[in-house]
Parts: C-alpha cells; structure tokens; sequence
C-alpha cells in the first residue's frame, strides 16, 4: 500500500511539474526581447552658419553649412575665416529619435560611464541598467518586455569625468539634472522601440553630445609673402555659460550661470596651427564671438610683424560640431585652389591710373590700354602685385574653368570645374565685361578683339608695339590670345606666392 501511495505522489508531483512549466511559456510566449548595445559616438545635424559685420562679401544663404568672410589682422593682411557645421558622410541612421546622426560616428572611449533606462509608453519607469564602464568588449544589455512600445534612453560621459546624479524612477517627462561646465562631455540618445511578443527586437545606440564642439586652425598660406607663424596668444570662444539644466526625455538644456571666456589652445610650427577641441555651453546664439591674442609672424619678405584676429555674430548652435578655419593672406587677396598665385579679390576700378579695386568680384571694374598695364596693380595693391602673364593664367584655367554667375552677373569661374553654388569666393570669378571695354586696335585683323568675345582682361604685363596676350570670354571658353595693346579691357591683379 505504502509503495502503491508513494508512486501515486510521485506521479503528480510530474504532471504538477509539467503544468508549471506549461504556464512558464505561456507567460515567457506574451514577452518579447530588447537587446541594445552603445554603437558609437556622433554630433548632431545643424544649420550654423558664420555671420559677421566685418565682412563685405559675405554668402549669407541660411542653408549653407558653411560660409566665408574676411576681417583685417593688420594693415598688411586680412584673415579668411571659414566656419563650417560638420555633416555626415555616412548613410547610417541609428534611430528615429529627435538627435540625427552627423559626422561620422567614433567608438565609445574605454572606461566611459554610461547607462540606459527604459520607461512605458506613458513615461513610467520600467528598468535601468545602473551606471556602467564601457569597453569594446561591452555586450548587449537585454531585457524580456511585455509587447507594446518603450522609450529607451542612453547617457554617457567620457573617461574620468563624473557621471551626473539622476532620479531615473519617476515619470520621464519630470527628469532633469544639472551639469557644471562643458568639461563634462555629455553624450545622449532616446530610442523609441516596439516590442513584438516573441521576438528579438536588436538596436544600436549611435549617442549624440550635448555640448557643442568648436576647433580652430590658423593657417600662413606663404612662408614667403605671410610668414611663418612664430607666436600665438591663446584664443577664446563665447559664449560659453558655468552650468546647464538638461532634460532627460528630450535631449536639450537650458543654459544657467553667467557666461565665461572659453579658451582655444594652440600649438603648431611653420605655417599651420591648430587649437584643442573646445566644447562650450550655448543657448544657440547668433551672437558667438571667437577673438586671438597677438599673433606673431616672421616672413622672408616683409620680416617679423603681427596682428590680432576677432569674429563676431558668429552662429554656433547646440550640439554642432564646428572646424572654424583662418587664413592668413595679403590685402586684397584671394587664394584659389590649385594655383601658386594670389589673385586679386575684384577687378581695377577706373582711372589712369586706377586708384583701388572694386569692393566684389562680380562688379565689372574699369578699362585699362595695354601700355601702362604693367604699373597698375602695384599701384593700387601695393610691392608684388602684377598683371598676370599669359601663364599664370593659362595655369588656372587649365585647373577648371565653368560657366556661371555670381550674385546675376554672368561670367566664368576658373581654379574649378564644377559650378560653385556656395562659398564663391573660393575661386576666381571673371565678370562678362563686354559694356566697359573700349576697341582701339589697328593694324592686322588678327589682332582685333573677337566679335563674341564677352569679357576681355589683359595677359600680360610688359608693353608691346603692337599686340600682347589677353583672355577672351565667350558663352562657350575662355582662352588666351594676342589683342592690339591699344585696346582698353579689364585687369585682375595677381602677385607670386
């Protein structure tokens, strides 16, 4: 009897077992699995533009990312400044989240502490994984969710910093904290994410920082003509505020404090400078201002002299990743891409002999005859200023020449082949000038300007008896060829580098 009850318990304890884990895969089958791994590191997409007064030739389109303008360093010297908004290069979207991934992701540093919490669809705390140290070994975090959608929210900061205090146990929306300084490079990413009974649903976190990053490099663009750099004064960058309250939910901040100078390290030998990333703390301004200290230079021709360099109305935006680029280049100058020239910025204005240059490239300029050519543009633009030659310009034309126009006046861009639709003063633009030039030539046809010229500058800078080269716009080429130095046309001034 004894052996008869004991494998009747025996046999219900079995099929209790089975039932229990019967009920087990049901309730596991209504799940589904979240599993999240920290992807990478980016900034985020922005429209930051530079906007300064002290230029008179600025592109201010606001859908640019990057724009140039032109301030004085000294009475010999301007500064060519480019901020540019850095944008991806990759199709890799992360999320759908509100940050969008910009510049090319970068992994998370080793020993940075991040954690990712995980809230309802009506914002009610469900898990976090506590404050963790990263490595690139780091697995997924993975958690088994009711079905229905959750937000997913992901926090980092570099190696060594401090991670921030938060109340993660509480509705979403109400969670904010408090950062001191941009020292503390915040890194973020909220992913909305809908789990599907049993299923894996895998996701990547590219973070995005908080804080916007500004990096500066100076540039010489002739140790002969500008000088290597031999001394710098540090920089700084504002605003830049003590403190911001960030929200949790939503990614964004509200500066606090006052606003402080940041400042821009710089290190560098010869021509080229570059400063240390600095993150600053804005409210989004179009009021940022980037100044230098003295700047020292030691050129073979013109020996040791300096100057200072400030930017002001500067557009620096939240969460940006920005390169702000300055070269340093003569009075009136433009430095092209692929030449080993410096051309002048505009045409000759009129006069004989003309006394400045036109304040923009577009603008026509005045008519100059072959015969006094050569004086001219040392005369306005000052010691190494030259009518090009017929080579110099043959060489430019050779790195690219199209047809276009610049702010409605056609004409030809030359150092490029493809048409610029931005930063315009990158190249060499010819204004069409057929209205201002006067036809004085006589003697053999040959030397006649052609009936569909356009434009018309001199090639040449010595004085000839009868003909000397000169660049011919058409609605088709540009090309150089010998015209009756009688004829009065246009003058773009250069100087060696």
């Amino acid at each position: 009897m004894k052996r008869n009850i004991t494998k009747i318990l025996l046999a219900l304890t079995i099929i209790a077992s089975a039932c229990n884990k019967k009920n087990e895969t049901i309730t596991d089958g209504d799940k589904g699995q979240v599993s999240i791994k920290i992807a990478g590191v980016s900034y985020s997409d922005g429209s930051g533009d530079l906007q300064t007064k002290a230029s008179t030739t600025k592109n201010s389109s606001s859908t640019s990312v990057a724009q140039n303008a032109t301030v004085p360093f000294n009475n010999d010297l301007d500064v060519k400044a480019t901020l540019t908004a850095l944008t991806s290069s990759s199709t890799l979207r992360a999320s759908t989240g509100n940050t969008k991934m910009s510049t090319t992701p970068t992994v998370l540093d080793n020993g940075a502490k991040y954690l990712i919490a995980a809230y309802d669809a009506a914002g009610n705390y469900v898990n976090n994984t506590g404050v963790l140290t990263y490595t690139n070994t780091s697995t997924d975090w993975t958690m088994d969710l009711s079905a229905g959608t959750y937000t997913f929210i992901a926090l980092a900061v570099d190696p060594g910093q401090t991670f921030p205090t938060i109340n993660l146990n509480q509705n979403l929306s109400n969670i904010t904290f408090d950062v001191t300084g941009a020292d503390t490079d915040l890194l973020w990413k909220k992913q909305s994410v809908t789990v599907v009974s049993g299923q894996n649903n895998v996701q990547n976190l590219v973070l995005s920082h908080v804080f916007t990053e500004v990096k500066a490099t100076l540039e010489s663009t002739s140790a002969n003509v500008v000088g290597n750099i031999t001394s710098m004064i540090g920089g700084t960058i504002t605003p830049n505020y003590q403190s911001a309250t960030f929200s949790f939910a939503s990614g964004t901040y509200t500066q606090g404090g006052q606003s402080l100078n940041r400042a821009l390290s710089f290190t560098g030998t010869g021509v080229t400078w570059s400063s240390n990333p600095a993150l600053i703390i804005t409210e989004g301004t179009t009021a940022g201002k980037v100044s230098f200290g003295t700047v020292t230079l030691n050129s073979a021709q013109a020996g040791v002299r300096s100057g200072l360099i400030e930017l002001a109305n500067l557009s620096l935006q939240k969460g940006i990743k920005y390169d702000l680029k300055l070269r340093l280049v003569p009075r009136g100058a433009l430095d092209i891409p692929n030449s080993n020239y410096y051309w002048g910025s505009a045409n000759l204005k009129a006069g004989s002999p003309p006394t400045a240059i036109e304040a923009a490239q577009y603008l026509l300029g005045g008519s100059h005859n072959g015969g006094g050519s050569q004086a001219y543009c040392s005369s306005v633009l000052g010691t190494g200023w030259q009518t090009p030659a017929q080579a110099e310009y043959e060489q430019l034309i050779a790195a690219g020449k199209v047809r276009g126009t610049y702010n409605n006046q056609t004409g030809w861009f030359l150092g490029t082949s493809t048409l610029p639709t931005t930063n315009l003063d990158n190249y060499m633009f010819l204004p069409d000038n057929k209205s201002v030039i006067v036809e004085s030539g006589s003697g053999n046809v040959s030397t006649h300007i052609p009936a569909d010229a356009l434009g018309v500058y001199w090639a040449d800078r010595t004085v000839q008896g009868t003909a000397k080269p000169a660049v011919i716009l058409t609605a088709t080429n540009v090309y150089v060829m010998p015209i009756h130095q009688n004829n009065a046309v246009g003058i773009r001034c250069m100087r060696s580098k």
